[in-house]
């Protein structure tokens, strides 16, 4: 089940944001390393600080994380997927469990960009999404167990509609709610009140995701 639930998957952020400029918006992104920060300073500081590299299209991050209190959770952070909005020298960093956190660049790396595999990304985006699921809801290792397979089949099955020439756009983004749609009805009756509006929150993040890459996989075909 960790396996499932840790899964470090990264093309989504590869079809979001080809470039390293500024941005006034948030852009999906992925945690790729997390290390202690090495310098002379951190040995007489109490709190350990942590170099963690985020990956956010073909650009690489390394930022400087301070915890807000003594853990060392950050540890286990590597394939966390999480909105990133980049500044000249900052980053700020968005996930539905610790909400906004700017912390500033220490260096950045930009490869060639990557022509998409249309084949993985809806699956593999998807995947990303629900990876942290379990931390984002605390669920239970029984609700786990029962929501697994469900959301193993949606995955299956949206790889299905994204792949699918004759639909349209509109077509595809249509199909997807109504799998989202009857996927949930089988996961409410597992979930708390309060772990239903946590997934709620999630699904809309999933959905505007999903709208973009079958966007430019529509866009993509047309051009070629």
């Amino acid at each position: 089940m960790h396996g499932w639930l840790g899964l470090t998957l990264s093309c989504a952020a590869v079809l979001f944001a080809p470039g390293q400029t500024p941005s006034s918006t948030y852009q999906p992104g992925t945690i790729i390393a997390v290390s202690p920060h090495q310098s002379p300073a951190q040995l007489e500081e109490s709190v350990t600080k942590y170099d963690i590299s985020v990956k956010v299209g073909n650009t690489t991050y390394l930022v400087l994380y301070a915890p807000p209190n003594p853990s060392n959770a950050v540890k286990y952070w590597v394939g966390r997927d999480l909105q990133v909005l980049v500044g000249s020298n900052t980053l700020t960093l968005n996930s539905v469990a610790s909400g906004d956190t700017e912390v500033p660049i220490l260096r950045r790396e930009t490869l060639p960009a990557q022509s998409p595999d249309w084949s993985q990304a809806c699956g593999q985006y998807f995947s990303k999404k629900v990876q942290h699921l379990s931390e984002i809801l605390v669920l239970t290792t029984n609700q786990q167990a029962e929501i697994k397979p469900i959301l193993e089949q949606e995955a299956k099955d949206l790889t299905e509609i994204c792949l699918n020439p004759v639909l349209s756009r509109v077509d595809k983004v249509n199909q997807y709610k109504r799998l989202v749609r009857a996927s949930d009805e089988k996961i409410k009756p597992v979930l708390s009140p309060s772990q239903l509006q946590q997934l709620t929150n999630l699904r809309k993040q999933q959905k505007q995701g999903l709208e973009e890459i079958i966007a430019k996989q529509m866009s993509t075909q047309s051009s070629d």
